[in-house]
């Protein structure tokens, strides 16, 4: 049995598929994303590792 750390790739077709149209999708995810950034206080040359959720 394969575990989904193993292949990647489907999870990068999966999303990337749906990535033009994710935005307009769901456009109430937009202001709780500014929130939480704001919320961490970066500083311009700052930087963020997304690890994905």
């Amino acid at each position: 049995m394969r575990c989904m750390s193993d292949d990647h790739t489907h999870v990068q077709e999966f999303f990337g598929a749906r990535a033009t149209g994710w935005d307009r999708r769901f456009p109430d995810d937009g202001p709780a994303y500014a929130a939480a950034v704001a919320e961490l206080g970066l500083r311009e040359g700052g930087r963020v590792l997304d690890a994905g959720c």
